[in-house]
């Protein structure tokens, strides 16, 4: 009967150290998850785990690119409608001078004859 006690008390053990060793092993990775996810490790750690704060890192700088881009497109495009606005402006002005001259040729022609 002692034995039986003994055994089952060796039992006990065993179990809750692979119990223990577990719980500290689902601890350490819930706490390296935590960590990364919060961009509390260094880049070191992050280059060699890749994880969610790489992830953001890439995201954002294709982000960047792609906003660059678009204020560069608006500037162009800006820029076009600026010297569009100036050519009507001109074409505008020449128009107005063109009638003038018109009108002042058809009053040499009905005034002389």
């Amino acid at each position: 009967m002692a034995e039986k006690v003994r055994e089952d008390e060796e039992i006990s053990k065993a179990v809750w150290g692979y119990v223990g060793v577990g719980v500290l092993w689902i601890s350490l990775v819930l706490t390296g998850l935590a960590l990364e996810r919060l961009g509390l490790t260094s880049d070191y750690l992050t280059s060699i785990l890749p994880g969610e704060v790489n992830t953001l890192r890439a995201k954002n700088e294709e982000l960047d690119t792609q906003l660059r881009a678009v204020r560069d497109e608006n500037q162009r495009v800006k820029g076009l409608i600026g010297r569009e606005q100036g050519t009507a402006d001109a074409l505008n002005i020449c128009q107005g001078e063109k009638k003038k001259l018109e009108e002042e040729l058809k009053l040499a022609k009905g005034g002389g004859q």
